[in-house]
């Protein structure tokens, strides 16, 4: 039986007593880049907030790029590549991942607008690679988009990597049901028989349930979820103080690893061949555009449109996505 997944818990907050109860509890813990980020009066980012080192106390930290805030909230990340880098230099994180573009189906609401995600996602870490590594610091934590395994596939096949690092990230993993399809059993599957086998997974926003399954695979190393604080809002809509989230916190940490610890990987994988996406040599050209850098974010999606007709683009594609109600406001965010 292989190590339980390591359990982050998700800090919404960049100080105080919750950052005193994880710390003192030697709780790993996830943040999200957009906790840190000052805004001017016209919503712009205005500077970028360093973690206090002492307050921190050598807790015990990754953080996230926050892609899919970026995207809800903001359609497109607020912050630049560089205000990013900043928040990384100012603390000694575990990881720091790829700014990432999700693909869920309140995001990308059929197989062109993720697959336009997915290459961005892939041209995003080759610029932030690039400009870590010019100001001497460690390449970002590689993240993986998709939502069906074949569209993972067809990320992995395309970051530009020499080597597999020992960790990876799997995003657009929340809500997601374990079985079927598009379950996260179907992708971890379809990773599994293309990446080396010293390659890890850090599965973002996985259902905490999910570990009684997932705990114990080989494969995956870690998982992050903000669940214990949405379940203490909901038993207490008000009256909610910092010790009374604190509890929830280590509460949810110590279920989930009890969880992860007792786990059985009740799981078959398919012995099926794993394949790519496959797109036609239209959607293909401009694909290549994003992940070779010559074109970036909604200008991508939004002249393959124009250059080929919405209908014509975005044929039926099986896989579910309903692209007559979906077809507006699909570009790149």
């Amino acid at each position: 039986m292989s190590t339980p997944a390591l359990i982050r818990a998700g800090v919404p907050l960049p100080g105080g007593r919750l950052i005193e109860i994880a710390r003192d509890a030697g709780l790993p813990v996830l943040f999200s880049a957009n906790a840190f980020m000052r805004r001017a009066p016209s919503g712009e980012i205005s500077s970028v907030r360093a973690p206090d080192r002492g307050h921190f106390g050598g807790l015990d930290a990754a953080l996230d790029s926050a892609g899919f805030v970026a995207a809800a909230k903001y359609r497109g990340y607020p912050w630049s590549i560089e205000q990013y880098l900043n928040l990384v230099e100012s603390y000694d994180w575990a990881w720091f991942a790829s700014m990432d573009h999700c693909v869920e189906p309140e995001i990308a609401g059929d197989k062109a607008g993720v697959m336009f995600r997915v290459a961005e996602t892939v041209r995003m870490f080759s610029e932030l690679r690039r400009a870590a590594a010019d100001r001497g610091l460690s390449a970002p934590m590689p993240v993986l988009q998709g939502w069906t395994p074949a569209q993972y596939v067809w990320c992995a096949d395309r970051i530009p990597l020499f080597e597999w690092p020992d960790l990876i990230g799997v995003g657009s993993m929340c809500r997601r049901n374990l079985h079927g399809d598009v379950g996260v059993f179907a992708v971890i599957d379809a990773l599994d028989k293309i990446l080396p086998a010293h390659t890890r997974f850090h599965l973002f926003g996985v259902k905490g349930k999910s570990l009684e399954h997932l705990g114990q695979h080989p494969r995956i190393a870690s998982i992050d979820s903000m669940g214990w604080d949405f379940a203490a809002r909901k038993d207490h809509p008000t009256g909610r103080n910092m010790e009374l989230r604190g509890q929830y916190m280590l509460n949810w940490v110590e279920r989930n690893r009890a969880a992860a610890a007792g786990a059985q990987v009740a799981h078959t994988p398919s012995l099926l061949p794993v394949e790519a996406e496959p797109v036609d040599d239209r959607m293909a050209a401009w694909l290549d555009l994003v992940t070779a850098n010559d074109i970036t974010g909604p200008d991508a999606h939004w002249h393959a449109m124009q250059d080929f007709g919405q209908h014509d683009f975005l044929e039926d594609d099986g896989e579910g996505y309903d692209n007559e109600e979906n077809s507006l406001g699909m570009g790149i965010a």
